[in-house]
């Protein structure tokens, strides 16, 4: 299965990137979103990213938008929360549901839910990208997670045309059921070179022998010191006179 882990902020971009089984949409789209956003409504950039990423649901949505995707709010909050879009048994059964995207405002953080077909069936699975890959989760739980006001979490349906596969970078992947599988023991090893080896024992000998002066020094200082005392201690003090 395809799934990218997180890097850095960027939990957003992963989110789109999972539920769409595709790392099509890139961190640069979500940045023009962003300016978009700055331009058309005066919006300070830093309320819709970081440096590091942390993309506001605004620009996400817009990202998505100019893709050609329906994206549409799941929960309607008030004095309580409701479900606004068809049941997911009803959403697994239409051809243009590419997912959800999971905003979970109390942790700063997105997941997301997608529809996978395994063996034969049509099933959500959940997908963190802070966690070790995708798991299947029941329509019924789903729901219960979205509509908690413990979880908060806040979903976005996202329906349009399946998006155009493109792989993950290779750092960071992870594919699960053996598609491809990166095992570090396959890494090629980098030995330094002859001359790094002999500037830095060199370097190393250097620092060491300073330290066993410094330490020889100490001791010296210590051994005299000690021996000031002894003899101070041996002498008849004023009131032994």
């Amino acid at each position: 299965m395809f799934f990218v882990r997180q890097v850095g902020n960027q939990c957003g971009l992963h989110a789109i990137q999972n539920m769409f089984k595709s790392a099509a949409v890139t961190a640069d789209e979500l940045h023009e979103a962003c300016e978009s956003i700055h331009k058309d409504t005066g919006d300070e950039m830093h309320h819709h990213e970081t440096f590091g990423g942390d993309w506001s649901m605004s620009a996400m949505t817009l990202a998505l938008s100019k893709r050609g995707y329906e994206v549409q709010r799941a929960v309607i909050s008030g004095i309580e929360r409701q479900w606004s879009v068809p049941e997911f048994e009803s959403l697994l059964a239409d051809d243009t549901f590419r997912g959800m995207i999971v905003h979970q405002p109390m942790s700063r953080h997105y997941t997301c839910i997608r529809p996978e077909t395994v063996d034969g069936e049509r099933a959500l699975y959940y997908v963190d990208s802070q966690s070790a890959g995708p798991i299947k989760i029941s329509p019924r739980l789903a729901k219960r997670r979205c509509l908690s006001q413990a979880y908060a979490w806040e979903p976005f349906v996202v329906r349009g045309k399946e998006m155009e596969h493109v792989p993950p970078q290779d750092d960071p992947i992870s594919i699960h059921r053996g598609v491809a599988l990166e095992d570090a023991r396959q890494r090629p090893r980098i030995k330094p070179s002859a001359d790094f080896m002999r500037d830095w024992q060199a370097l190393t000998g250097s620092q060491n022998e300073e330290k066993r002066n410094k330490t020889s020094q100490q001791l010296q200082t210590f051994e005299a010191l000690t021996r000031d005392n002894t003899t101070a201690s041996a002498a008849p003090g004023i009131l032994d006179m």
